[in-house]
């Protein structure tokens, strides 16, 4: 029960019956010493319904409260954050004790002096002149991370403790894993069995020249409509029937991938054809390499098990710099089988263009020739699988999505990706299909470097390298389809061919 006298005013509001019970932590003063609260999941949740009473609860209650309303663009606060605070005080039978202006968008409370501004990230300087705030409740995603920060140095208050609201559907375009607002609070922590932690933030700073550690403490919090008995079953249908990354985010409320059309991996889905699972120590490891130095040299670690027609993606080494080159890409390799106590023959598979000469080195020595020099100093056996050419990338891509597509049948190859590949599987759940029916090339410059390279693709390639070698017979026969034998069969979009009979 939250209690206020403000004079012959007295306001009751009774926590445990307004706030539904999978929130109730947020409200308890024993545990409340969070610099930032997230509170993220599916649609539905009342996670932003929960924030907005929250604040209106300590907007009457603390002696000190100011809290900025905070988006991407400011003009979005009015129809979310400002609107939702305006219908919880009516709600509540306080529209008596607050002003909602438009002209500075404002909430003012009138008992107490209390209030509430907006604020956008689009206005960078309007950010950075927040004065003596508190409290702050981000809605949504923000672009980057460079927001963030001025947030975090701008909401500060000599009055109380500030705290630091941030709600959001975990919605991102591309590999989440490059999204800074999981990468600075998320990586390492979440996943599908964590969705709710506690964590803190260390960081070191000099203050009057002595180095302090300080302790930046945040919660997260996981729902769905599945924790708000309030949601119509109308509701409820519409968010069962959607479908694959749309089901992900917005109904389980996980991150997950957007997927926009013109997929080249047409086949590929990632709940289906990634898995646990241990590396097969009676199997050899088949290394594939893709030589682009930028973003990465690519290198992707695979097992195949013959009888029982399993491909098994095991492990992804993307060799950054200072590592992005054929002779540290090759001595990470060798640290990464050392670790894994390998010792048999390393199988080498790759793009054939980069066993050309190249006129970097004094000795013309090409790329592939400098990796096995390299990994042949450390001891290792290396049996050489690179084709003369590299298979056509339409037919290899057509070839695959087939067996991705086949994969439930008896007899037929199954490939499974390990759930560690983060990068391998973004690469293969986003790459597009160019109008020649290749892999699109899409190219991007590194702000800071200014090195222009192909944004995907990559681990696509080494994919289509190994599986065209591996299955070479099935691959020569599906190349053949087109001659007496074959028969075309449309299958959605598609079309495959299968053996007359």
């Amino acid at each position: 029960m939250a209690a206020t006298d403000f004079g012959d005013v007295q306001i009751n509001i009774d926590i445990e019956s307004v706030v539904l019970p999978v929130y109730h932590h947020l409200f308890d003063p024993e545990d409340n010493d969070y610099v930032i609260e997230f509170l993220y999941g599916g649609r539905d949740s009342a996670k932003s319904f929960t924030t907005a009473q929250m604040l209106v609860i300590e907007c009457i209650s603390l002696d000190y409260f100011r809290c900025a309303l905070i988006r991407e663009q400011s003009g979005d606060v009015k129809d979310s954050q400002w609107q939702l605070i305006k219908d919880i005080v009516e709600e509540w039978g306080l529209s008596h004790l607050f002003s909602f202006t438009k002209a500075p968008l404002e909430i003012n409370c009138l008992m107490n002096g209390n209030k509430f501004i907006a604020r956008g990230c689009n206005e960078i300087q309007n950010l950075k002149s927040i004065t003596a705030c508190n409290r702050a409740w981000i809605e949504e995603g923000i672009k980057d991370g460079e927001s963030m920060t001025v947030i975090l140095g701008t909401i500060r208050s000599s009055k109380s403790k500030v705290k630091i609201f941030y709600t959001f559907n975990p919605e991102f375009e591309g590999n989440y894993h490059s999204w800074w607002l999981f990468e600075d609070w998320f990586a390492g922590i979440w996943n599908t069995e964590n969705l709710c932690f506690k964590n803190v933030r260390t960081t070191e700073i000099v203050a009057n020249g002595i180095k302090q550690k300080i302790d930046l403490k945040y919660r997260v919090t996981h729902t769905t409509y599945k924790d708000n008995p309030y949601v119509s079953p109308e509701r409820i249908a519409l968010h069962e029937s959607n479908k694959g990354y749309y089901y992900t985010v917005y109904t389980k409320g996980l991150f997950g991938y957007l997927i926009t059309g013109g997929e080249f991996w047409t086949s590929f889905k990632s709940e289906k054809f990634t898995e646990d699972f241990e590396k097969d120590p009676s199997l050899g490891l088949h290394v594939v390499i893709d030589s682009n130095t930028a973003p990465y040299v690519t290198i992707a670690i695979w097992q195949i098990d013959e009888e029982k027609k399993i491909i098994s993606q095991y492990r992804e080494l993307p060799c950054r710099s200072p590592h992005a080159s054929a002779v540290r890409a090759a001595r990470k390799l060798n640290v990464f089988l050392c670790k894994e106590n390998y010792d048999s023959v390393v199988f080498l598979y790759g793009d054939s263009t980069a066993n050309n000469k190249t006129t970097v080195d004094v000795d013309n020595a090409s790329f592939f020739t400098k990796f096995k020099e390299e990994l042949g100093s450390f001891g290792w056996i290396i049996e050489d699988r690179i084709g003369k050419t590299n298979p056509r990338v339409s037919l290899s891509g057509d070839f695959i999505n087939d067996l991705y597509e086949d994969s439930d049948k008896e007899n037929e190859w199954k490939i499974r990706i390990h759930k560690s590949c983060t990068e391998s599987i973004e690469d293969y759940t986003m790459a597009k299909k160019d109008k020649n029916g290749g892999i699109l090339k899409k190219i991007i410059t590194n702000k800071e470097t200014g090195v222009s390279y192909q944004e995907r693709g990559h681990f696509s390639d080494c994919m289509r390298y190994i599986l065209c070698h591996l299955l070479s017979s099935e691959f020569e026969n599906y190349g053949n389809r087109n001659k007496k034998g074959f028969l075309a069969v449309s299958r959605g979009n598609n079309k495959r061919y299968i053996r007359r009979r």
